[in-house]
This record gives structure tokens, C-alpha cells and sequence, in this order.
């Protein structure tokens, strides 16, 4: 089966060209939002005038003190500097959508439309890689995009997308999605998202793609607070448990950025490959009850992305960065390198 194909070296130069000036806009985009966000202007107090910034998305505000020739400079200050950080956000950006036909062309355009809108608004509200990561499948395009390399479209098929909620983390709520939580987060990506009737961890839209919340497996805390949600929203998602996600609270993270089907650039935040690996051997040798045409998906899944994290990440399954997850776990690796180094497949 040809499972795993290297990208060529004009596909991994686009790549790389389209990655760095992506970091160069969401640096631009952190100062805008922290140094330039909402807005500076002088308000009357009484006789008086002061100068006020208040933040974009917060009720709190900041006085400069009353009108003067320092605070008429900070204010030009405010005014230039927000233009000019506008300035090259815009000019990143269109940057990024010129090249958008390039890298599509050369099929680097993998993640679905609708799954990127998601991540991209779950990172815009700074919950992913802080309280939320993705899981499953979807975390493929991860590990493929970092190691430069293209899996099997069958191997990544899905119409779904899993976000773990580490509740142990404070959540912050702003704005738009302030008494939602993720169903109000992604009622702004697609108006249809409503949550299941029948499973209230889920959430689907009107073509029933679906986002599901799951939590860590952690009795002590489930026992004190109950299942999580992100707001106290009735219509909010319920974070589920399952099995396979109980050392979860230990699995280092893995950041890399993708491109969607357009060819514009995304990050996805999700669990180390490793760790990726062998939840998938843990679910195919313990979790009876599981369908088998999905066993036999999670058994290759298990193999793709440990043949990718060895082979093209040079990660080591006995790296000191997993030893916060059991021994019997971390053992499973055995099971996915027993053939000895695994090859590649060239399409």
C-alpha cells in the first residue's frame, strides 16, 4: 500500500517560503491585537479632556492623563504605529493569498475547508495550544505538513473534527463568544452548528459535519467539578471521556502548520506523534467493543504516524519527554517498531 510519499524540493521550498512569512503575520497580527487593539481617544471628563485606550474585546479601559503635549504624542504614537502594523498585516496576507494557487497546485492543500475555519477560530480566540488541542485524524495533517511528506488520502479521510479540553486551564472568554463557549465559537463559523440531541458532546451542522469535546480521563477531577463544558451555556458542548484518553493529561504537545484546500496556511495544535501512535496500538489491542473497519483504520493510522515521527522526525520513542506516561503504554512501542526501521513508499 503506498501509505507515505516525500514531498519534492520545489513542493518543500513553497512550503517553507509560505510557513515563514505565515509566523511573520500572526507576529504582526499578536502586536496588533496587544500593542494596537481597539482604540486610543481623547473623552471629555467634566471640563476636561483625557486621553483613554480601551482594548479590543474588554470593558476595562486606561487613562493617560488629561490633555497635553505628552499625551497628544502618545496618541500620534498610537495612531502611526496602529497603521503601520495594519499595513503589513495587509500586505502579508495578500502575500500568502498569491502563493495559495502555487501550493495548492502542487497538492499541498490538504486540510478541508470547513475543519480549517474551525482550528483558525479556535486559535483567533486563543484557546488552541492553551486550554483546547485537536485530536484524531485531523492531527495528521500535522504530522505530514511537519515532516514533509504526503499520507494516503484514505488515511485521513474524515468529516469530523476532536478538541480536547484541559480543564485544569483557565479558559478565557471574550467577546463574541463570551456566554456560549464552543458552540457560541462555532455558531460564528457556521450559523447550523446546534448541539446533539442524543450525544451532548457533539455538536453538527446542517451537512452533519460534527465537532466533538473530550476531556482527559481524570477521575479526581470529574468526581469534584462534574463533566466540563466551556461555559455555563444550556446549549454548550459536554466534554466526554474515554478510555484511551487517560494519560492525555501528560502527552507533550506538537505544533506545525498546514494548508487548507485553498493553500492558505494554518496552524494545528494536537499531541506528540508518539503519543499519537500509541493511543491508536492501546485502542486496536483494548478497546473490545470497537468496529472493526475502525480497528483496522486505527491499527494503520498506528503505523503511519510512527513510521513518520521515527523516520522523518527523528523522534525516539525513548525520549525522556514520555516519561510521564506509563511504562505498559510507552511499551506498546514495540508493537509498532518490531519489523525494525520501517521504509517509506514512493507513489
Amino acid at each position: 500500500m503506498f501509505e507515505i510519499s516525500q514531498l519534492d524540493g520545489d513542493s518543500i521550498r513553497d512550503a517553507i517560503d509560505a510557513r515563514d512569512r505565515y509566523d511573520l503575520l500572526r507576529s504582526a497580527q499578536a502586536e496588533a491585537r496587544h500593542s494596537y487593539g481597539g482604540s486610543m481617544k481623547f473623552e471629555a471628563r467634566g471640563e476636561a479632556e483625557y486621553l483613554i485606550r480601551r482594548p479590543h474585546g474588554s470593558s476595562t479601559r486606561k487613562s493617560y492623563g488629561r490633555r497635553s503635549p505628552e499625551t497628544e504624542q502618545t496618541l500620534e504614537h498610537f495612531v502611526d504605529g496602529k497603521a503601520r502594523v495594519e499595513e503589513r498585516v495587509a500586505g502579508l496576507r495578500k502575500q500568502l493569498e498569491d502563493r495559495a494557487p502555487v501550493l495548492r497546485a502542487r497538492g499541498l492543500g490538504r486540510v478541508p475547508l470547513l475543519t480549517a475555519r474551525v482550528i483558525r477560530k479556535l486559535d483567533d480566540l486563543g484557546w488552541l495550544g492553551t486550554s483546547l488541542i485537536v485530536l484524531g485524524t485531523n492531527a495528521l495533517y500535522a504530522y505530514e505538513a511537519q515532516a514533509a511528506v504526503r499520507i494516503d488520502a484514505s488515511m485521513v479521510a474524515t468529516g469530523d473534527v476532536d478538541i480536547l479540553f484541559d480543564a485544569r486551564r483557565r479558559l478565557v472568554m471574550t467577546g463574541e463568544v463570551n456566554e456560549k463557549g464552543l458552540i457560541g465559537a462555532l455558531q460564528t463559523v457556521d450559523r447550523s452548528f446546534e448541539r446533539a440531541k442524543s450525544k451532548t458532546y457533539t455538536a453538527a451542522n446542517k451537512e452533519g459535519y460534527m465537532v466533538d469535546l473530550l476531556e482527559p480521563q481524570d477521575h479526581d477531577r470529574i468526581m469534584r467539578e462534574g463533566h466540563t463544558r466551556l461555559s455555563d451555556h444550556p446549549e454548550d458542548l459536554i466534554a466526554t471521556t474515554t478510555d484511551s484518553s487517560r494519560w492525555l493529561l501528560n502527552a507533550p504537545k506538537f505544533t506545525a502548520t498546514a494548508f487548507d484546500e485553498r493553500g492558505l496556511p494554518l496552524r494545528i495544535v494536537t499531541i506528540d506523534p508518539r503519543v499519537y501512535a500509541l493511543q491508536k496500538q492501546w485502542i486496536v489491542e483494548n478497546d473490545v467493543t470497537r468496529d472493526p473497519a475502525k480497528r483496522y483504520r486505527d491499527e494503520q493510522q498506528a503505523r503511519i504516524v510512527a513510521e513518520i515521527a521515527t523516520k522523518y522526525l527523528r523522534l525516539s520513542f525513548d525520549d525522556s519527554v514520555l516519561s510521564g506516561l506509563p511504562k505498559s503504554f510507552r511499551d506498546l512501542a514495540d508493537k509498532l517498531t518490531e519489523d525494525g526501521d520501517t521504509q517509506s513508499h514512493e507513489w
